[in-house]
């Protein structure tokens, strides 16, 4: 498996390929600076450690850029970021940031 990671200017996205395919993906400083995602590992992936290894990329990459820490926006698997790097749950009433962004016709 390879994990690269590209930077731009203002966001990053490092991806997991394997046998030429694409298997995931992990995104950071997208949605605002310092938040990891959106990610996604392909389901034949899931359980064999792409998922942590996008996850410690993204994380390594924030704390290269002088984060002490990041915010897994909205997340979704809860249990996985708890289990792999000790992330806590932040309850909010609203969806902070991800609050209006999109817009119903």
């Amino acid at each position: 498996m390879l994990v690269s990671t590209r930077r731009r200017l203002f966001s990053a996205c490092s991806i997991a390929v394997f046998e030429g395919r694409l298997i995931g993906f992990a995104c950071h400083d997208i949605v605002a600076r310092g938040f990891f995602g959106p990610t996604g590992v392909h389901s034949d992936a899931r359980g064999k450690g792409v998922g942590v290894a996008l996850l410690a990329a993204a994380l390594s990459a924030l704390k290269a850029d002088g984060y002490a820490y990041a915010v897994i926006g909205d997340a979704g698997p809860v249990d996985f970021y708890a289990g792999a790097v000790g992330a806590i749950p932040i309850p909010a009433e609203d969806k902070g940031v991800y609050e209006g962004m999109l817009r119903r016709s």
